[in-house]
């Protein structure tokens, strides 16, 4: 009997898995303007269960073979685990500089991640790193290096925090 109680407990604890929490991640680097100076490589969203990712060196399909870059948008959307770390890679075009920063998001996103967005801009040498809320922007006219900035509230997590 305890066997079996153990072995219950024990199977629905994998069956759970990672909480899914309903949020976005997403980065457009025309809307940006990184796009003209940076060819973006790698990048990965996630956790130790799920990661929304892409990489220049492995692609995940033959379209991307022989591109200097990966797409320079892309938008993810609905539940699923909220990440732990962004890792990007990226070349600088007018040096070949190639750079990458993995960022520890924990302690960084805030502990509800609801309907919010994880985003990142290159500029040069320096990623940022960005959460977008619903709301309206706190300060009309004040644009952060995201876009989205114009039209929700958003706050800076890297390299600031």
């Amino acid at each position: 009997m305890l066997v079996s109680t153990l072995l219950a407990i024990g199977l629905a604890a994998c069956a759970t898995g990672p909480r899914l929490v309903s949020h976005s991640f997403s980065f457009n680097g025309l809307k940006d303007h990184w796009a003209d100076s940076v060819d973006l490589l790698a990048y990965a969203y996630g956790d130790g269960y799920h990661m929304v990712r892409e990489d220049l060196s492995n692609p995940s399909s033959s379209a991307l073979a022989n591109k200097p870059g990966l797409p320079t948008g892309r938008s993810i959307n609905g539940p699923m685990p909220v990440g732990e770390f962004l890792f990007v890679k990226w070349r600088v075009k007018a040096t070949g500089e190639v750079l990458e920063q993995r960022v520890d998001l924990r302690g960084r996103l805030p502990k509800n991640m609801t309907n919010r967005e994880v985003t990142f801009v290159m500029e040069g040498p320096q990623l940022y790193v960005f959460v977008v809320t619903r709301d309206a922007p706190m300060v009309k006219g004040v644009l952060l290096k995201t876009w989205l900035s114009r039209y929700n509230h958003a706050y800076e997590i890297y390299p600031t925090k």
